[in-house]
């Protein structure tokens, strides 16, 4: 299992929103495991699904009318594998 975090970033003069709420939309329907928070989306799959799903999303805000749009991905990929919760999990401990 791997986790991603990924951002996309409409550049428009347009308020955000929409292009986020098509981005998300996409997510959602994935099927994948995730969390949304203020500044990027993280999911967990393998990594086939997990450029499928950024990719779709991405085309999803380029689709609602952006003319450019700016998509960051990283991923954590481990031998022993990763989820979402591990990682939340360790850092509430820590906090």
């Amino acid at each position: 299992m791997i986790v991603a975090e990924f951002s996309i970033t409409p550049v428009t003069g347009d308020k955000l929103k929409p292009y986020i709420d098509a981005a998300v939309n996409v997510v959602k329907r994935s099927g994948l495991k995730y969390e949304v928070d203020a500044l990027s989306t993280t999911i967990e799959g393998d990594i086939d699904q997990i450029f499928e799903v950024v990719k779709k999303a991405h085309n999803a805000v380029m689709q609602q009318g952006a003319d450019r749009v700016l998509t960051e991905i990283r991923i954590d990929d481990r031998r022993a594998g990763v989820t979402i919760q591990e990682e939340v999990e360790a850092y509430r401990a820590s906090v």
